[in-house]
């Protein structure tokens, strides 16, 4: 298959899965180790919370319907059960997923109640009532962020992003690598490109330390594409990050341009080097190069 540099933006989630190309997480994979990125991540319960605040954006700022096309409101209770959203993702038969005692009696009453509600919604990702509350809050106070505002400019995301076009996939070519991302969120101007990518995290303090750890990544990759599908425009990025915990509130996250600039050098070495591992037909290393770890006393 081959595809020209740029943006497609009538392709489908599932086709731009199947691409053979480099992507972020890929490479955030291989940063951790060669054996993390040789490691398969199936579905989990907390992809679909993500999933479902990303739908529900979409909808609250387009006009879409595509949450209640893919999630339904569980009376169930306690916590989905972690299993679970894969075995839907995977279109299993959720009948044999029942366990029962000697006499007949079920084991695990809670899994066997949001099977019981999943098998009247085939197809569909269940929520709790809980959760469908938090993502509510979640939503509203994501719609009422000003990402520009360091820049003296008070657009909310209401108003912003009614013009983005959401889940943009795009391709681009650096020497033998092919490149793929999944934008969240794309405005194309003439003289700007803006980018967003959303984010739902448990405590919206660790996110320093995971755009310190891998989140750079994406930024870099996202923008080494960007830069290369449309020369001369600048590309501006925000991470848009909602707190799963009370108070919900979001926040606009990105590297800041000293970083992002001393990055690049480190962004282009590790795509070098994954390529290299790619060559030499993805093998297994067992162990991780010697880190030295700077203490500090009192």
């Amino acid at each position: 298959m081959s595809l020209k540099t740029g943006t497609y933006r009538d392709t489908s989630e599932k086709e731009y899965r199947s691409w053979p190309a480099i992507n972020y997480s890929s490479i955030a994979s291989f940063a951790e180790s060669q054996d993390h990125a040789l490691m398969e991540v199936p579905a989990k319960s907390y992809f679909e919370f993500g999933n479902a605040f990303e739908l529900s954006i979409e909808d609250r700022a387009k006009g879409t319907e595509k949450f209640k096309k893919r999630f339904f409101t569980c009376d169930a209770p306690g916590a989905m059960p972690e299993d679970l959203a894969g075995w839907i993702e995977d279109k299993e038969d959720l009948n044999v997923k029942y366990e029962f005692k000697l006499n007949g009696e079920r084991k695990k009453k809670n899994l066997h109640a949001w099977l019981d509600a999943c098998r009247d919604n085939p197809g569909m990702m269940p929520m709790g009532k809980d959760q469908m509350e938090m993502l509510n809050k979640m939503v509203d106070n994501f719609m009422l962020m000003q990402p520009f505002a360091d820049q003296g400019q008070e657009e909310t995301l209401a108003e912003i992003l009614p013009l983005c076009d959401f889940q943009v996939p795009i391709v681009w070519y650096v020497g033998k690598m092919r490149k793929k991302a999944l934008l969240d969120c794309l405005i194309e101007t003439k003289e700007k490109i803006y980018i967003f990518d959303i984010k739902t995290i448990a405590d919206m303090k660790r996110f320093h330390w995971m755009l310190k750890d891998k989140y750079w990544i994406q930024e870099m990759h996202y923008c080494n594409g960007l830069s290369m599908i449309f020369p001369g425009k600048e590309i501006i990025w925000r991470f848009l990050v909602s707190d799963k915990r009370a108070p919900n509130i979001s926040q606009p996250f990105g590297m800041d341009q000293g970083s992002f600039n001393d990055m690049q050098s480190e962004y282009y070495l590790l795509c070098q080097k994954y390529q290299e591992w790619l060559d030499d037909g993805r093998p297994p290393k067992g162990w991780k190069n010697l880190e030295r770890v700077r203490v500090f006393f009192n």
